[in-house]
């Protein structure tokens, strides 16, 4: 004889409740979790496709085919090749401040002296993050940015954005400058003499020529902090 179910009352009701919306919750955070997963994977690859193929040459279903990602799953999360380039944009402008970040950090120490030794450590790193794959794929984006109005605005607007984050960063990680009076053409000379070697990428003897100005841009900013210190 089959034993009739009882029917629930609303104590039992209640006793299942919590765990169907733990089961609700969790299922949510891993779909919102893969979701992030996925666009961080796109990204990624539109990064590398910038840096193998060049901007003009990449398209959405070879950004899609690089990440790993069906061209539905592509379309979901970007609807449109400006969908992405915005999105690119906007992720390289973080991406570029936490690697300089990690690239200085530990140069200058607060309580010890900075020494020649740490100011060339200081432009070598420099050097070294001017040769990221984020730094080649943001040169990509900027030279399309002259003929193209749409990404030139788009660029214009996070360029002045990112250079005043990127100075702040700069007194952040070199405390022994925040007195120097010349921090500004400091930083200026490191970057644009990084920037001018990195996109001359075909000179001849790159690597023994790149070291003889990282040595003469270390003399000229070890005289800058020198002369500007407090006396």
């Amino acid at each position: 004889m089959i034993e009739a179910k009882r029917p629930e009352n609303a104590k039992t009701r209640a006793k299942k409740a919590p765990a169907k919306k733990a089961r609700k919750v969790a299922g949510e955070g891993w779909q919102a979790e893969k979701s992030a997963m996925t666009r961080r994977a796109i990204l990624e690859a539109a990064v590398n496709c910038f840096v193998e193929e060049g901007y003009a040459k990449t398209t959405t279903a070879m950004i899609a085919a690089e990440a790993g990602v069906s061209r539905g799953a592509m379309m979901h999360h970007f609807p449109s090749r400006s969908a992405v380039m915005e999105a690119v944009v906007a992720y390289l402008h973080a991406r570029r401040l936490e690697e300089y970040r990690d690239l200085m950090a530990n140069i200058d120490i607060p309580d010890q002296q900075l020494t020649r030794v740490d100011i060339r450590r200081s432009v070598q790193a420099a050097w070294d993050y001017v040769n990221l794959p984020s730094f080649v794929a943001y040169q990509e984006l900027l030279a399309a940015a002259r003929t193209e109005p749409e990404l030139g605005e788009l660029i214009g607007d996070v360029e002045r954005d990112f250079e005043q984050q990127f100075l702040r960063t700069v007194k952040a990680v070199f405390p022994h400058w925040k007195k120097v009076k010349a921090l500004q053409a400091a930083h200026d000379l490191v970057q644009f003499v990084m920037n001018g070697m990195a996109v001359s990428y075909r000179f001849n003897n790159r690597k023994k020529r790149a070291e003889r100005v990282i040595d003469l841009v270390t003399e000229q900013l070890a005289s800058i902090y020198e002369i500007d210190q407090p006396k």
